[in-house]
């Protein structure tokens, strides 16, 4: 069993019958002032109290995704040692060199056709476009001629960074969007990295003998959680889908956005290769009884916080990545041939050629690239923190 977190829930409640929202609707409140995390959390408050009770996964999409005042939307360092986590891409370009040569490989497995197209869904700021295409153009510049990259980015403020990192030095060999679904019918391949942990997610307990919702409901104390019955279909068939041996008090998620994720991947590709890249487990290991609390967790410089619910825009929510139900809703959405990896071993298997390279052409930065590649790869750090679904079409 990995370690268990904890999401600040707090002591169980009766439950309480609520009409939810649809589930796919808009939140009933949209900021659109400039203001810090206390400010965000008087106007939802307000917007609670206006229009009642929200999910979880409202919640949370306006704490990450607001264009104002959301936690990707501020121009803040979120990643590296300054931030608030650490990631594969903020150890150095090892991680883009390796993942630019097992493209390259898969791209002289298709035949090397005249246009390779690179497809990466939250690409951030642009530093994995950016490492993985110079990498290329330094190694494999047919490879490189034939690449065009396209970065899916929602947020204003990620865009703006992409542009200031890219714009010079690989002007014409990138394409920016703010949707996945604006792509259909290429060849090349759909990458992303931690990208799924950080979709909006339900949150449901099983208590009394049946799996209840919990929403967010406005308090004299502040925002509380308010169980309700589940009302969505989907979700109704996903608590009926876990069964209902779990102990009393027994609380985890539901990713809604993974359906529609791998049917726009699939939809994006005629042909090619989807890699995702997150932490996460396999269904039996995700919904263990054991696992008490679920995987929702809170990070702010690099410490878990107690509390999903307080300073929103401020502390990055994420959840692990159910694997078999990824794995599942790929295969259904047309990809096959599942491989899931440990990112160790996943980036030692493509990295044979190259480590073999080293040894005979060393540079001056060799060294570097290498402790860069013992972080990716060692088990204490982050080699089986991460795995790596790789599927074709």
């Amino acid at each position: 069993m990995a370690e268990k977190s904890s999401h600040g829930l707090p002591p169980n409640k009766s439950p309480h019958s609520y009409p939810q929202t649809e589930p796919n609707a808009t939140p009933a409140f949209q900021l659109n002032h400039r203001a810090d995390s206390s400010h965000l959390l008087k106007k939802i408050r307000r917007r609670l109290t206006e229009h009642g009770p929200i999910t979880f996964r409202q919640w949370m999409e306006v704490a990450l995704y607001d264009p104002t005042y959301g936690y990707y939307a501020a121009d803040i360092k979120r990643v590296g040692m300054g931030g608030d986590f650490i990631t594969s891409i903020s150890i150095g370009r090892c991680f883009g060199l390796l993942l630019a040569r097992r493209l390259a490989g898969f791209w002289k497995e298709c035949g090397k056709p005249d246009t390779f197209h690179i497809i990466e869904p939250g690409a951030h700021d642009g530093s994995l476009c950016a490492d993985i295409l110079d990498e290329a153009r330094a190694f494999c510049p047919e490879f490189y001629q034939a690449a065009h990259y396209h970065l899916i980015e929602t947020t204003p403020a990620l865009r703006r960074a992409q542009e200031k990192k890219l714009g010079n030095s690989l002007s014409g060999k990138y394409t920016t969007h703010t949707a996945l679904s604006d792509i259909h019918g290429l060849h090349g391949a759909v990458l992303s990295n931690e990208l799924i942990d950080a979709f909006p997610v339900d949150l449901i307990r099983f208590e009394h003998g049946q799996w209840w919702q919990l929403l967010v409901e406005e308090t004299q104390e502040g925002p509380q959680w308010l169980p309700t019955q589940c009302q969505a279909p989907e979700l109704r068939g996903f608590c009926q889908s876990l069964g209902t041996s779990f102990p009393e008090g027994y609380t985890t998620e539901y990713n809604p956005g993974i359906t529609r994720f791998t049917q726009e991947a699939s939809a994006a590709l005629a042909k090619g290769l989807f890699i995702t890249i997150d932490y996460g487990y396999h269904a039996d290991d995700y919904y263990h009884p054991d696992r008490c609390t679920g995987t929702l967790q809170t990070y702010h410089k690099h410490q878990k916080s107690d509390n999903p619910l307080e300073r929103p825009g401020e502390i990055d929510i994420t959840c692990h990545v159910d694997f078999t139900r990824l794995t599942t809703a790929a295969e259904s959405a047309g990809f096959e041939s599942p491989t899931l990896s440990p990112q160790a071993s996943y980036l030692t298997q493509h990295a044979r050629p190259w480590l073999l390279s080293l040894e005979t052409s060393p540079t001056d930065e060799t060294p570097a690239l290498l402790r860069q590649f013992q972080t990716l790869t060692h088990p204490a750090m982050l080699g089986t923190k991460f795995s790596v679904l790789e599927m074709q079409k």
